[in-house]
């Protein structure tokens, strides 16, 4: 969901980007333990095996943490951080996840054959169609069968896996670590999770952090992409050494 953004920034800000699935999305390993420590690895070890220089990064959400977590444990690695609408906070689940993987493993089970179909019964967890045609990317048509069946859609993510580590999501592990570089918090208005409770964790972690909101929801950059992009572009041209 980061592809189109990236290409516009890449082509705006004249560098390479890269868009890294974290293990167990995507088409990234599906591996234990689902934990923010261990996507962090995974992130350094991107970025040492790629041989990058002081790469900016931006996370999402779940991937906001992880980007976070990267900066403050290899500060000297990140020469900016951009998280979108998340915080360095623990707290409760927002939206109900679970009943999210309860419903699509519903439909692995069901050998849907059509999307039309897959959404409807998505539909009797979540209302908002933009929100299920989001869900809906974890989801993959097999190959028709030598016999004539029809490919049904099955899951391209460990469903199971991450619906027992729902928890590890929205933990966060309290530290006295620091990331003192450029950071930009953007938080969607109509979203729970970047309120004026957090600043003080923000600050604690990011002491030298900004804060931009958009008219939106949870999914700010795939909401408003060009207000979000802006946003991106403006801060990483005015802290570029």
């Amino acid at each position: 969901n980061w592809r189109a953004i990236s290409k516009q920034l890449s082509r705006t800000l004249a560098r390479d980007i890269y868009c890294v699935d974290l293990r167990n999305h995507g088409d990234s390993p599906h591996q234990s333990p689902h934990t923010y420590a261990a996507m962090s690895e995974d992130i350094v070890r991107f970025i040492n095996d790629h041989q990058l220089n002081k790469p900016i990064l931006i996370g999402h959400s779940m991937g906001g943490k992880v980007v976070m977590q990267t900066a403050l444990e290899k500060p000297d690695l990140v020469s900016q951080l951009i998280v979108d609408d998340m915080v360095p906070v623990k707290f409760g689940l927002a939206h109900d996840f679970a009943a999210y993987v309860k419903k699509l493993l519903e439909i692995e089970r069901c050998n849907i054959v059509s999307q039309k179909e897959a959404d409807r019964l998505l539909s009797q967890t979540e209302p908002d169609l933009s929100i299920r045609q989001f869900l809906l990317t974890n989801m993959k048509k097999t190959q028709n069968t030598q016999d004539g069946s029809k490919g049904t859609y099955k899951s391209r993510i460990p469903l199971q896996l991450l619906g027992d580590n729902l928890g590890n999501v929205m933990d966060w592990v309290d530290s006295d670590k620091t990331y003192n570089g450029p950071t930009l918090f953007i938080g969607g208005e109509r979203s729970p999770y970047v309120k004026p409770g957090s600043y003080p964790a923000m600050r604690r972690y990011f002491p030298n952090y900004e804060m931009s909101t958009l008219d939106t929801g949870h999914w700010v950059h795939a909401e408003m992409p060009r207000e979000f992009m802006q946003l991106v572009e403006d801060f990483i041209i005015k802290h570029e050494k």
